[in-house]
Formats: structure tokens, C-alpha cells, sequence
């Protein structure tokens, strides 16, 4: 699978690109792992009649896929997909397969929470057949762990170590700062604040450079193309982009700020790149992003506060030191933490305990 031109920032490039480096690690030794296709909702107004038929389809190609493997990785994105889910397992546990649930996201807790009744008692159905459940974030292990004990996990998004930069350079060096923003560009990820702290800055008398990665919501790119732009502040729009496109841009700049209020916002690969590239990291402490960054490692703002911004961004200018130094920090996070070698390691480990239960 390859991640193509609408990589990162259209919704999906995060998910594709763990599917990716999931099916290149288990490509040879004593666990190999293949891929059984299904498919996703096109945005259409009719696409709730042909859901049924997808829903069969889906499954048909599952039963007959599963008879290849000795265990099954199923990659959970509940919602809707919890009826795909659900038929899966009851494939999986009909035909003595143990399932290996991996809970994406960050939104499964409160979904699970406000879910209908039939919803949760399906979730929890596939959460009890599970012979292992996958939590990316810290938050859902801790609520799942009291009801169903050991078997539950911590699987965070990890940074393959083909792509680890060797080097990076100094941060913050030049006059104008460098910011650039990784993600599908509409409001829940915060970048109307962003625009506007941005250009609130440049008015208390700093130069930025905003570079915005992702695909724009139709409100957002009506914004952008109606703003008007002090003297000291530029935007580039790239739209979205592959992942080595992204690689090199990251390289390229000071600041990620990444300010999202998103309901289900978990573990996004693009924060744990920029770490990897020693940027400086602005943020909010919203979904797992607490797990992975905190104050001695990037600057915090409130979700929805251009005035947040515009401060840190002025203080970063004024504290270049302090900066790099966060900077550092949160690359060293990423290579004690979140490197392919340690999660994927682990995650063999309890592959190879779960085929040999089974």
C-alpha cells in the first residue's frame, strides 16, 4: 500500500500509514501478517442504502481471508464500523481464530459511553472475545483494564526507524519563524485560532512563515481566501501531501503547532514526526497529546484561543533557548518511546503469546 498524493491531511494518511508499516514489519520471520481489504464510505447522499450490501460484502471477503491466518489484527474504528467489527469477531471466534482488537482514536471511551444499546452490547461482545485488546492511548487502557483485567495493552503510533532524521538542525535561527501545521484543515483542529494568532503575533512585531499541510474544509478555504494579511506574515498553502513531502517540510521549519479541539483527536502520527525532527511543538492538551508531550518538552495553549497563540509565539521568539531546549526533549521522547524497534518489538512479543495459546 502507498500513501499516494492525498497522504497526509485528507482524514485518512495516519491510518493508511500504520496499515503500511504494520504489513512491512511482519513481512518475514516466524509472524507474517496480510492484508484483508474492506471498504469505506464515500461521500455520497445515498451512501446509506448500499451499507448492507457493503456490510455482506465486507465480511464475505473476511471468512473467506481468515482461513490463511493463524490470528486475526483487527484495526477498530467503532461508530458505524462497529457492525463490520462485530461481524468480524463472531467470524474470528467461530472458526478459533483469536482476535487482536486495536482500538484507533481517541473517541472510543465517550462513544462507548453515549453509544445506543445495541452498540455498546456489540462492543463489548467483541471486547470480551478478544484474546488481546490494543489501546493507543494511556486513557483507554486505564478504562478498560478494571473490566477486562490483563489482556488489554498500550499500542501507540510509533515512528519507523527508516525515517528517524539522523541529524536536524538548529531551530529557531532565523528571523522569521517557521510554523507549519500538519492535518485536514477545518475547525475542530484549530486552524482558524492558528491563522489568526499567527497574524496577531506578526502585529505585536514578529515575522511568521504558516505552511498548512491537509486538504481545507469549504468554510476554512472561504476564510483564507477572503483574509487579509499584515505586513510580515505569509501562508503557504500546500494542500495535501505524501508522507515524504511532509518528511521534508517538517525539516524545513521551527514550529508544529497542532491547537486542536477534535472530539476523537488521539495519537497523531504527525506529532510524534515532529518531535522525531526536533521541532518546537505548540499544542493543546486535548485527547492523547498529554500522553506524549508536557512542559518540558513543548508549549501549551487552550483550545480555541487565538490569544494563546499569539503569546506562545511571541515567547517563543523572545526564548530562543528555551525552545531548541523542548525541542530536544521531545525528540528524545520519540527515540526512548515511540521507535518502531519498541513498539513493534512488543507487539510481536504478544503476537507469538497469543498463536501459541491459541
Amino acid at each position: 500500500m502507498e500513501l499516494g498524493p492525498a497522504g497526509y491531511g485528507g482524514g485518512k494518511g495516519g491510518f493508511v500509514h500504520n496499515v503500511a508499516a504494520l504489513l512491512a514489519h511482519f513481512s518475514q520471520g516466524d509472524v507474517k501478517m496480510a492484508l484483508s481489504p474492506y471498504s469505506t464510505r464515500q461521500f455520497s447522499r445515498w451512501w446509506w442504502l448500499v451499507l448492507p450490501y457493503r456490510l455482506v460484502a465486507d465480511l464475505v471477503v473476511f471468512a473467506r481471508n481468515i482461513r490463511r491466518g493463524a490470528g486475526v489484527h483487527v484495526m477498530m474504528t467503532y461508530g458505524l464500523a462497529i457492525y463490520r467489527e462485530f461481524g468480524m469477531s463472531v467470524i474470528a471466534t467461530v472458526t478459533k481464530r483469536p482476535l487482536i482488537l486495536d482500538i484507533r482514536g481517541g473517541s472510543f471511551v465517550p462513544w462507548l459511553r453515549s453509544a445506543g444499546w445495541l452498540q455498546r452490547l456489540m462492543a463489548h461482545w467483541i471486547l470480551r472475545h478478544a484474546a488481546a485488546i490494543l489501546g493507543q492511548g494511556i486513557a483507554v487502557v486505564t478504562y478498560l483494564k478494571p473490566r477486562y483485567g490483563e489482556k488489554v495493552h498500550h499500542f501507540p503510533n510509533f515512528v519507523r526507524a527508516g525515517y528517524l532524521p539522523t541529524t536536524v538542525g538548529t531551530r529557531c535561527t532565523q528571523a522569521q519563524l517557521a510554523v507549519i501545521f500538519v492535518g485536514y484543515c477545518y475547525a475542530d483542529k484549530g486552524v482558524f485560532e492558528l491563522v489568526q494568532g499567527c497574524a496577531r503575533a506578526v502585529q505585536l512585531g514578529i515575522s511568521v512563515r504558516l505552511t498548512l499541510v491537509g486538504a481545507e474544509s469549504p468554510d476554512f478555504r472561504a476564510f483564507l481566501d477572503d483574509l487579509s494579511l499584515p505586513p510580515g506574515f505569509t501562508i503557504d498553502r500546500r494542500g495535501a501531501l505524501g508522507f515524504d513531502e511532509v518528511q521534508s517540510l517538517l525539516s524545513s521549519h521551527d514550529i508544529f503547532c497542532f491547537p486542536t479541539r477534535h472530539i476523537g483527536e488521539g495519537h497523531p502520527n504527525a506529532i510524534t514526526e515532529a518531535m522525531a525532527h526536533a521541532l518546537v511543538i505548540v499544542t493543546t492538551r486535548h485527547g492523547f497529546i498529554p500522553e506524549l508531550l508536557d512542559d518540558r518538552s513543548a508549549y501549551f495553549v487552550q483550545p480555541g484561543s487565538t490569544g494563546e497563540i499569539a503569546k506562545a509565539l511571541i515567547h517563543i521568539d523572545n526564548n530562543r533557548e528555551e525552545a531548541r531546549a523542548k525541542a530536544g526533549n521531545a525528540r528524545s521522547a520519540v527515540q526512548e518511546r515511540y521507535m518502531e524497534s519498541r513498539v513493534l518489538g512488543e507487539l510481536g512479543r504478544l503476537y507469538r503469546r497469543t498463536l501459541r495459546r491459541a
